[in-house]
């Protein structure tokens, strides 16, 4: 080897020192590369932690709110008077043990404690302490929920205290309370945290009024470039969380591999291999969170964010809702192992069909949704070549047909968002449904003018498809149909829904014929004027359909309390013989 040196000349040298620089410079920018992209993958699982952090939390806190509503609801129910305080109570905190108990204060004063042992130093006028009084005076005057804390309680310890104010016509009635066990309520956290090997450092607004964080538990150190995430909960609650990990960053950490670079390049081959491998992982991870595992189709989550995505780009779409017709059947029929057969199927012709550009999703059960680039009139072809696939698959060597039905509508263009667009394409569905099903139906105008199928529950498709006895709902107060199923508008000669609204005109003597609207008018409204709750009468007369035939009907009529509508007239047809 000396001897080779020996015969070399300056420029040879010159050319081993400019590759040796060279390779230093390469060398030195890649590991800066490579610390970067491991910075952001350090910061990037520790963001999933926090984020993870205060789903985990924001979901303790509906529960604990619930438990408030829950004490509210019983006192309005009640006009105000507290009966069975303490077995409701128990009731609810059967399964709650982060909670130290519950309270009401009838006029802001804490009367009622459960349990009371171990809590008797809680009974205050919460309107006349210090501590307390602004932020419970601050509930009233906002009428909102509100949290407060961690404070130290009368009864000894620390908590967080989640006041609900009642009111009772308008005037303030008291609180109902909660007292969470600080930091019990933490334990899965820490547990979480601990395992993952972080130092934490959670904080939390005093209240509303009062921006000064103060701390609520802590473990070890997070003074080193902490990763910060704040947040905000139900109760007009506001949250601090900082992670860093225990053992320190790893990027910014003396890289003493830079050395071993210098005299070793494979050590560098060694970094390509183990950063790229981390990078894999971590992409690999997020696409399996991503998807569903038995069709391998997006989930709801992975396909709102590349809808998301089509929609920050500005990029008209086409969205498509569809659901298998009879799911249930085939799955009652010819087992689960069928209809798992039959989703993934469908999922492999749908991929087949729409091709790549199209963002494919099963929001669960036998209903996906598809996203394609361009407007409505661009995508019908493939959509219509869609509806008319037959469909099926073979289970020990019988084959099982099915089909499907769809709905679709564009954004922009119909709808603002790709959320509106999703329930668009769902009003659609259901006009498909409600028609028939087995066949394809673009979103209408005429469509939104009474998008009334799913609000009360009964949803149903499947239902407004399928009841052979003529059915409408109509909300009292405003005489508005809300609900129709199929039966119901072959009836009355309607080939859409939007039909048999416009027939209606916001009146029922208008599907009555001329002969029976005056004696119908006084029975509906008489019955109207006394019926309670689950109330039935019957009567019989003629209807008066689209296209201006009379037909004998025997009609049934219950009238109904819902607790969202308010009451509610169900009416079936029955035709007379």
């Amino acid at each position: 080897m000396f001897k080779l040196y020996k015969k070399a000349n300056r420029n040879d040298y010159g050319l081993i020192i400019a590759a040796v620089l060279l390779l230093l410079i390469f060398n030195l920018s890649f590991l800066y590369y490579v610390q970067n992209k491991q910075r952001d993958i350090e910061r990037h699982h520790a963001q999933s932690l926090a984020n993870n952090f205060s789903r985990i939390l924001n979901e303790e806190m509906k529960n604990s709110l619930s438990l408030t509503t829950t004490l509210k609801e019983v006192v309005l129910s009640h006009d105000g008077k507290v009966t069975n305080f303490n077995e409701t109570s128990a009731d609810l905190l059967k399964n709650s043990s982060a909670i130290r108990a519950l309270q009401l204060a009838p006029a802001g004063k804490v009367t009622y404690i459960y349990p009371l042992k171990g809590n008797e130093a809680g009974k205050i006028d919460l309107l006349k302490d210090p501590v307390r009084a602004p932020l419970a005076k601050y509930a009233i005057s906002h009428k909102t929920t509100v949290i407060q804390g961690p404070t130290t309680l009368k009864q000894g310890g620390k908590g967080l205290i989640i006041r609900t104010p009642i009111f009772i016509k308008k005037k303030f009635w008291g609180f109902s309370i909660a007292i969470i066990k600080v930091p019990q309520i933490f334990t899965s956290t820490d547990k979480n945290l601990r395992t993952a090997g972080y130092n934490y450092l959670i904080e939390k607004q005093t209240s509303p009024t009062n921006k000064k964080y103060v701390t609520v538990m802590k473990r070890g150190s997070t003074a080193n470039d902490p990763l910060t995430l704040t947040f905000k909960t139900d109760g007009q609650a506001t949250w601090r969380l900082s992670l860093s990990p225990e053992a320190g960053w790893n990027y910014m950490r003396g890289n003493l591999v830079i050395g071993y670079i210098l005299i070793f390049d494979l050590v560098i081959l060694y970094l390509v291999i183990w950063a790229v491998s981390r990078l894999i992982a971590n992409r690999v991870l997020k696409e399996e969170a991503s998807l569903d595992p038995l069709t391998q189709a997006l989930n709801r989550q992975g396909f709102d964010l590349a809808l998301s995505d089509l929609g920050q780009k500005g990029q008209q779409t086409t969205v498509i809702m569809l659901d298998i017709d009879d799911f249930k059947s085939i799955n009652d029929v010819f087992g689960h192992q069928a209809g798992d057969m039959v989703l993934v199927e469908l999922t492999k012709n749908l991929q087949d069909n729409f091709g790549a550009r199209a963002i494919i999703g099963r929001n669960g059960g036998d209903e996906f949704v598809v996203a394609m680039p361009g407007p409505m009139s661009d995508c019908r072809q493939i959509i219509e070549k869609m509806s008319k696939l037959k469909q099926k698959v073979t289970l020990d060597g019988q084959e099982i047909p099915f089909s499907i039905s769809m709905g679709y509508s564009e954004f922009p263009g119909q709808a603002t968002n790709y959320e509106e667009a999703l329930k668009y394409a769902d009003a659609a569905l259901y006009e498909v449904k409600i028609a028939g099903k087995d066949s394809f139906a673009s979103y209408s105008s005429s469509i939104s003018k009474h998008q009334h199928h799913n609000q009360l529950g009964l949803g149903l498709r499947a239902l407004a498809a399928g009841d052979p006895t003529p059915l409408m709902v109509i909300q009292v107060k405003s005489m508005e149909v809300i609900y129709v199923n199929k039966s119901l508008l072959d009836l009355f000669g309607c080939e859409l829904s939007s039909d048999f609204y416009d027939h209606y005109d916001s009146s029922l003597l208008n599907l009555l014929a001329p002969d029976d609207r005056e004696r119908v008018k006084k029975e509906f409204t008489d019955f109207i004027a006394e019926a309670e709750d689950e109330e039935r009468f019957h009567s019989d007369g003629h209807i008066l359909t689209v296209d201006a035939r009379v037909i004998p009907v025997y009609c049934d009529v219950k009238y109904s309390i819902n607790q969202r509508y308010g009451p509610l007239v169900f009416m079936g047809f029955n035709l007379m013989l």
